[in-house]
């Protein structure tokens, strides 16, 4: 029997395949560890101290601001809440906040010298100042022309990018006051086999310059880094695993062991053909 025939005999029975589901078993056989987030956490009295006590958010320079302004003043209140009062269209209650773009034209605009400027109170330093100090301070301010007033202030640009190995990249809007890398990775419906948890990127902004984060959601650890908690137009970056490019490469190297298998068949039928 010649070589070929005998290759071509070989591969008739089977072992192709059983080499193409062999290659196709290797994408998937991540370790158990690799794909289970803080596995080192083990039932509910493991309890994991977290050194960084203070998440608040500090205002920044060109932050959009939504005021809300309560008095006796009923005409400081019509500036401060058109959304409850209406636009004078007829006294239609409409909603100015529903949309980025309303958002942005009706915020306010934290400057370049870190101050916001509000009707008949004027300019109001900020810049630095948590969601609630810049309350405190705007009510200490109105406080001066008014009499019982109330201040509310958020965030509006309260936005994360989300990029890499997940099921929905894109730019998402949180509006709770806590947020986290897992809540940005859900909003982006969860990360794909071929992410590499251990190895997630966080970017962050610090005035003209950026710092990088390196967490490891393999690990409880991950819950004691500052960049757990998500600040504003943060990049979170999921990397891919080490063994994705050879995922990529599957298809290519089934159809050319396919191809070379198809070859030998037909060498061979031709071959002990009478």
């Amino acid at each position: 029997m010649s070589y070929k025939t005998y290759v071509a005999q070989f591969l008739s029975k089977g072992w192709c395949w059983v080499l193409i589901l062999t290659l196709s078993m290797l994408t998937s056989c991540r370790s158990h560890k690799d794909l289970t987030l803080l596995r080192d956490l083990k039932g509910e009295t493991n309890l994991v101290p977290r050194s960084v006590l203070d998440f608040r958010y500090k205002i920044n320079v060109n932050d959009n601001l939504y005021v809300s302004i309560v008095s006796t003043n009923l005409e400081l209140n019509e500036i401060y809440n058109p959304a409850t009062i209406g636009l004078g269209r007829g006294g239609t209650n409409s909603n100015i906040w529903g949309t980025q773009s309303s958002q942005y034209v009706y915020g306010y605009l934290v400057d370049l010298d870190g101050s916001i400027t509000l009707p008949t109170i004027g300019k109001i330093h900020v810049l630095g100042l948590t969601i609630p100090e810049c309350e405190l301070e705007i009510q200490a301010k109105a406080t001066q022309y008014l009499k019982d007033v109330t201040a509310k202030v958020r965030l509006l640009n309260y936005k994360v990018t989300v990029l890499g190995e997940v099921l929905s990249p894109g730019v998402y809007y949180n509006y709770n006051q806590e947020f986290t890398v897992f809540d940005a990775i859900s909003m982006a419906s969860g990360t794909k086999n071929t992410a590499a948890l251990n190895n997630v990127l966080v970017v962050r902004e610090f005035g003209n310059k950026s710092q990088t984060f390196n967490l490891d959601l393999n690990s409880a650890n991950a819950l004691n880094s500052e960049a757990f908690n998500v600040q504003p137009n943060d990049v979170i970056i999921v990397q891919p695993a080490p063994f994705k490019n050879f995922e990529l490469r599957l298809p290519i190297y089934s159809l050319v062991l396919s191809s070379i298998t198809t070859f030998l068949l037909v060498l061979n039928y031709i071959q002990i053909k009478p």
